[in-house]
C-alpha cells in the first residue's frame, strides 16, 4: 500500500478534478449530449472528413448481429490493430494498416470479408452529440498491398461506446516500476520463472540498452510497453502468450513488490512520432491479462495461476 503522504496527494487530486469535471459537465451540457445507447445517423460528409483528417480508427471484433460471418464467441473484442482511413468511395471507407497485427493476424480467418467490426475514433461531434465509434463489416482485405489496405463497408450509424472497460493510467515516472516479460504459455511451457532470464526487460537493465524500454500505460486489465525494435524475440506477434513479471516500488516498505501476470499480445506496431514517423527505432507492445500469479516455488513454473477476474489481484511478497 502506497504511505499516507501519497494517498493524501491522490486525493487532492481527485478533488480538484472532481471539481473541474463539475464545471466542464456543466458545460458540456449546455452544447454536447453523449450519445449513449442511441445510435446517431451518420452522413457521408462526417465519413469524409474522418478521412480527409486521417483520424486513427482501431478495431475489435464485433459480436455478429445480422451479419453471416460470426467470429467465435471467445474472440469478441479482440483487438485487429489500428488503422487510418484514406478515402470514402461507392464500395466503402478505404484504410490503411498502422501495424502488423491484421496484417499477420494469429487467426487470419477472423479479420476476412464479412467479418463484424467495431471502429473507435478520437471523440468527434455530430448533430449535438459526442460519438465515437461505428459498428460495420470488413468488405475487403488487401495483404499484398503495402502497407496492407482494408475496405470498410460504410456504416449508417454511429455512437457512444466505452473504449475500455478498465480505466488506463499513465506511467511518468520510469524509477518506481520495472517489468520482466517471457515469451511463454502460463500452465504450458516448461520455464521454471523465477530463475529464467525474461526476454525482454524494461527498467531492469540487461546491458543491451535495455533502458531505452517503458512502460507507458496500465491497468487491471493489462499494460502497454515500449521496447527497442532491435531487443524484440523472435516471434512476438499479435496473440502470442506472454508472462509478466511487474515490480511497484512500496514506499512505505521502500522497496519493490512484485506481481505476476499472464495474458497475450494484443498489439505490435511502431512508436509513432510527430509527423507520423517511427520514434527513435521503438516498437509498442499492447498486452491483455489473462491470468494473475502468485509466487508458489513448488508449482512447475514457479508460479501458480488463476483466471483474471476470478479473484481479486494480489501481489507476492519480495
Amino acid at each position: 500500500m502506497m504511505d499516507a503522504a501519497w494517498w493524501g496527494q491522490m486525493a487532492l487530486v481527485a478533488a480538484v478534478a472532481g471539481a473541474g469535471g463539475f464545471v466542464l459537465g456543466r458545460a458540456a451540457r449546455l452544447r454536447v449530449l453523449p450519445a449513449g445507447e442511441t445510435p446517431v445517423a451518420v452522413p457521408a460528409p462526417f465519413l469524409r472528413e474522418l478521412a480527409a483528417r486521417a483520424v486513427p480508427l482501431d478495431l475489435s471484433l464485433a459480436p455478429a448481429g445480422d451479419c453471416v460471418s460470426a467470429a467465435p464467441a471467445e474472440h469478441l473484442g479482440e483487438s485487429l490493430g489500428r488503422c487510418v482511413p484514406l478515402s470514402l468511395g461507392p464500395d466503402g471507407l478505404l484504410c490503411e494498416l498502422l501495424d502488423a497485427a491484421m496484417a499477420e493476424p494469429a487467426a487470419p480467418e477472423l479479420i476476412a470479408p464479412g467479418a463484424r467490426v467495431t471502429c473507435h475514433f478520437a471523440p468527434q461531434r455530430l448533430d449535438g452529440r459526442r460519438v465515437n465509434a461505428f459498428t460495420t463489416v470488413i468488405a475487403a482485405v488487401d495483404a499484398v498491398a503495402d502497407p496492407p489496405r482494408l475496405l470498410l463497408a460504410a456504416p449508417s450509424e454511429v455512437m457512444a461506446i466505452p473504449r475500455r472497460r478498465h480505466k488506463r493510467k499513465r506511467v511518468s515516472d520510469q524509477r518506481f516500476v520495472r517489468v520482466r516479460l517471457w515469451l511463454a504459455e502460463a500452465g504450458a511451457s516448461g520455464v521454471y520463472f523465477p530463475d529464467a532470464p525474461p526476454d525482454i526487460w524494461v527498467n531492469a537493465y540487461d546491458g543491451r540498452h535495455g533502458e531505452d524500454n517503458a512502460i507507458t500505460d496500465i491497468s487491471a486489465g493489462g499494460l502497454a510497453l515500449e521496447v527497442r525494435a532491435a531487443l524484440l524475440p523472435p516471434g512476438l506477434a499479435p496473440g502470442s502468450p506472454v508472462v509478466l513479471k511487474c515490480s511497484l516500488f512500496q514506499f512505505r516498505e521502500k522497496q519493490f513488490k512484485p506481481y505476476w501476470y499472464a495474458g497475450l499480445v494484443r498489439g505490435v506496431g511502431a512508436v509513432q512520432g510527430s509527423g507520423g514517423t517511427q520514434q527513435g527505432g521503438l516498437t509498442r507492445v499492447a498486452v491483455g491479462f489473462t491470468h494473475v500469479g502468485v509466487a508458489d516455488l513448488s508449482a512447475p513454473q514457479g508460479v501458480a495461476w488463476t483466471a483474471h477476474g476470478q479473484n481479486a489481484i494480489q501481489g507476492e511478497g519480495s
